[in-house]
């Protein structure tokens, strides 16, 4: 932070947005480490499901062996 106040004072900006940077990544650290900062994604898309189907299964018309395939993978992942 010593270095950010310098490099604003000093009108250093390159200085001033790498000492940001770094701050920023050491924030991130430290929330990783106390358990604040949960890196885990989770999306839900089940409620969203049919009318995304339909529009990836529209959108294949055009292709019938790309749309075959589409449906089997999909088959296999809802078994």
């Amino acid at each position: 932070m010593t270095i950010l106040d310098t490099a604003e004072d000093t009108g250093n900006l390159r200085v001033a947005l790498q000492a940001i940077r770094e701050a920023r990544g050491t924030v991130e650290l430290l929330a990783r480490l106390m358990g604040e900062l949960n890196s885990e994604v989770t999306v839900n898309v089940a409620s969203e499901w049919p009318m995304l189907r339909s529009t990836i299964l529209e959108a294949l018309a055009p292709y019938p062996e790309a749309k075959e395939a589409v449906v089997a993978a999909l088959s296999e992942v809802n078994a």
